[in-house]
């Protein structure tokens, strides 16, 4: 099982929208925990990686617990757009990658 899901990550990190998708979750990480005591700022830096995520990957139904748990304060502390990412990239199924990779090419 941990192999499959090697193998989708990898084949997921071909594509250009994957990766930009998680270096969106990583540097939204990474300001959230710079910025966890003004709130404010937090709120728009997790409304716009969630709209852009969106946008990136497609509406998935586990960027909304993750978009949850980035609300709650003490758990915004918890890299939970990069997990998040990171597990829909290893479950992808490989067929619909491969058709999406053969309308780029």
């Amino acid at each position: 099982m941990i192999k499959k899901y090697f193998e989708n990550f990898l084949i997921a990190w071909k594509l250009p929208r994957w990766r930009w998708a998680l270096m969106l979750a990583l540097i939204s990480d990474v300001l959230g925990i710079a910025f966890t005591f003004t709130p404010p700022v937090y709120w728009v830096i997790d409304a716009v990686t969630a709209i852009v995520l969106l946008f990136a990957i497609g509406f998935r139904w586990p960027l909304l617990p993750a978009l949850a748990i980035e609300v709650i304060p003490g758990l915004q502390l918890f890299p939970a757009w990069t997990l998040v990412v990171l597990a829909l990239a290893g479950t992808e199924n490989k067929n619909r990658i491969s058709v999406i990779e053969s309308q780029i090419i």
